[in-house]
């Protein structure tokens, strides 16, 4: 990878698609989505309104699930509202787990 595919959006325009998993009822279910890596200009802010303590997870999700175009699949009122806490907690974390470097099976990263 270049500089020059980078300041082009190389590294934000890539779509992750994941099977996430959550408990409802007692019972694991899964639903597939689409994340969207998201800028630092979006993601920055955010962790600096979530480590003050404000609840970002709805707006953040919103923000990061996407369709199969790339486009925002869900407002942050439908998170607010249809999503249960295990649900919102799982796809937070998927979506916070595209931030992370990769680890090899002791937890090592490169």
């Amino acid at each position: 990878m270049n500089l020059s595919e980078i300041i082009q959006g190389s590294l934000i325009s890539e779509i992750h698609n994941k099977t996430v998993e959550f408990k409802h009822f007692g019972k694991t279910e899964t639903v597939e989505i689409s994340i969207k890596q998201l800028p630092y200009a979006v993601t920055e802010p955010l962790f600096t309104r979530l480590n003050k303590g404000e609840d970002v997870v709805s707006e953040w999700i919103a923000a990061a699930v996407v369709d199969e175009n790339g486009k925002p699949y869900l407002t942050k009122k439908q998170v607010s509202a249809n999503f249960t806490q295990t649900l919102a907690s799982a796809i937070f974390n998927a979506i916070l787990g595209i931030e992370k470097a990769p680890v090899d099976d002791e937890g090592k990263s490169d």
